[in-house]
C-alpha cells in the first residue's frame, strides 16, 4: 500500500481509480514476493534454526536483495548502483526481518523425545 502511494504521489495525483490499480498491482505483487521467496527462505531457516534476531535479520536482508539482484542480472548494469540498490534494498528487508522477529516472538524449542 505504501508503495501505491508513494507511485501516486509521484504521479501528482491521488484519483481513486489509479490509486485502486496501482493498489492492486502492488498487492500482486507483493504476494508473488511473499510466496516465491519470502516463505521458502524463512521455511528454510526455521527448519535450521529456532527464530532468533540474528537469522531473521538475514532472512529480511536475503528476502529484500534477492529480487533487487534477480533484476540486475538483465542487460549490463552498472556495478555500483547495482550494489548500492542491492545494499539499500537488503537493508530494508533487514529491518522489516527485525521487526518480524520483534513481534512474533521466538519459536518453542521442544528437546527431542519430549512432546
Amino acid at each position: 500500500m505504501a508503495g501505491s502511494i508513494g507511485f501516486m504521489l509521484l504521479a501528482g495525483s491521488l484519483a481513486g481509480d489509479l490509486f485502486l490499480l496501482c493498489f492492486f498491482i502492488a498487492l500482486i505483487l507483493a504476494f508473488g514476493h511473499l510466496v516465491f521467496i519470502a516463505l521458502p527462505i524463512y521455511l528454510v531457516l526455521v527448519d535450521r534454526w529456532p527464530l532468533r534476531m540474528w537469522n531473521a535479520g538475514l532472512a529480511g536482508f536475503l528476502i529484500g536483495a534477492i529480487p533487487m539482484s534477480l533484476l540486475g542480472l538483465g542487460g549490463r548494469p552498472d556495478l555500483g548502483a547495482l550494489l548500492s540498490a542491492i545494499l539499500w534494498f537488503g537493508g530494508s528487508g533487514l529491518v522489516g526481518g527485525l521487526a518480524f522477529c520483534a513481534v512474533r516472538g521466538g519459536d518453542i524449542v521442544v528437546p527431542d523425545g519430549a512432546e
